[in-house]
């Protein structure tokens, strides 16, 4: 399934909603113009989905032309006095911005549903997380949320759990395993920012990033920076203008203050290459920060001599000077989505592995 297409976004999104009861209750679903309102898409997107879903079993459409759900196909309703399913949602991670609005998304379904969640988190090691996971049923865990990193013990770990069956959700790229996933959307989010700053200024876009070289490749925000470039016909320029900084001694993840305080001189020999005016294009917020303070160094101005964009826009991006132009996300509803998709895994099951993305919305400020 092409996941870039708007109406196969949607569809999965919408089949969680179903699953979840959104419209219990209902003896038919609302009209495509409300659906169109609640789900924030077009009527002609509405009506092609639900011809999908009618084709496929999922809804009918009766005599009157009105849409309502296949009872034979309907979610699976808890037996009564059973208990409710309890799920984890594991992360090695120090809590930022980020990490606490996908837990506050997952607490939110989760209460909604009446369901129970148990924490796995780690602010010293992975290890003590996954191992964690490798006991999940013993704890009477029914299905795991994962804060996934392309290591190849998480890729272990993953694999494990799949193959005892225990329903599992990867909070980020799954790389090749077959698991269901949800992220932003890195690559659409990335080609809007580029392309923004490509039309407001009519030059290559240098790109600057912490990924190891032979992750670039399958990394979607760099993916969305190419084919920016690419369509504006300027993909001479997407090797020279790669920027890639030296982590040093790699740690087990990057802690707060390593992402606050990455050292300024890992941008110097970039910016050298900069002659301004230029345009950056920084993968996250943390790096954004610090080339602020290269650029200081430097005698430079950001929006004046470097046009600066980036991706996440946690709340310190608004307060730099000037404040930073970035791709929004909402984390919290990552955290909602990936919690119900882990629902409908745990009480139908599915198929085959579903790969949901939240839309990133870049916005404009003074930086560029």
């Amino acid at each position: 399934m092409n996941y870039h297409s708007k109406t196969n976004r949607l569809t999965e999104v919408f089949i969680c909603d179903l699953a979840a009861d959104r419209f219990n209750g209902e003896e038919y679903l609302p009209s495509e113009q409300r659906l169109a309102e609640q789900y924030r898409a077009s009527r002609n997107t509405i009506r092609r989905m639900l011809d999908a879903l009618i084709s496929d079993g999922t809804l009918l459409r009766d005599e009157n032309r009105r849409v309502r759900i296949n009872p034979v196909q309907a979610p699976k309703a808890p037996l009564a006095g059973s208990r409710p399913l309890t799920f984890a949602w594991a992360y090695a991670a120090y809590t930022d911005p980020m990490i606490f609005n996908i837990t506050a998304g997952i607490q939110d379904y989760i209460a909604e549903q009446k369901l129970e969640l148990q924490l796995i988190t780690s602010q010293e090691s992975h290890e003590s997380v996954l191992c964690a996971l490798d006991h999940a049923p013993r704890f009477g865990i029914d299905g795991v949320l994962l804060f996934s990193y392309r290591q190849e013990c998480y890729d272990r770990t993953i694999s494990r759990l799949l193959n005892a069956g225990t329903p599992l959700v990867v909070v980020g790229s799954p790389g090749n395993l077959p698991a269901s996933s949800i992220t932003a959307d890195d690559f659409n989010g990335t080609f809007a920012a580029v392309n923004r700053l490509i039309e407001k200024h009519g030059r290559p876009v240098w790109f600057i990033t912490h990924q190891e070289p032979a992750n670039l490749e399958n990394d979607d925000r760099y993916r969305g920076y190419r084919q920016a470039m690419r369509s504006s016909g300027l993909e001479e320029y997407i090797s020279s203008h790669t920027c890639i900084l030296l982590n040093g001694e790699d740690p087990k993840y990057w802690a707060m203050d390593q992402k606050l305080f990455r050292s300024v001189y890992q941008f110097k020999p970039h910016l050298e290459r900069m002659e301004p005016p230029a345009s950056v294009f920084c993968c996250d917020n943390y790096v954004a920060n610090r080339f602020y303070l290269a650029v200081r160094e430097a005698g430079l101005t950001v929006g004046r001599d470097l046009a600066v964009a980036s991706f996440d826009d946690l709340p310190f991006a608004r307060r730099l000077d000037p404040p930073l132009a970035a791709c929004r996300v909402d984390t919290r509803l990552i955290g909602y989505r990936a919690a119900q998709l882990l629902h409908v895994a745990a009480t139908d099951g599915l198929a085959a592995p579903v790969h949901l993305k939240v839309p990133a919305e870049f916005i404009e400020r003074e930086s560029i």
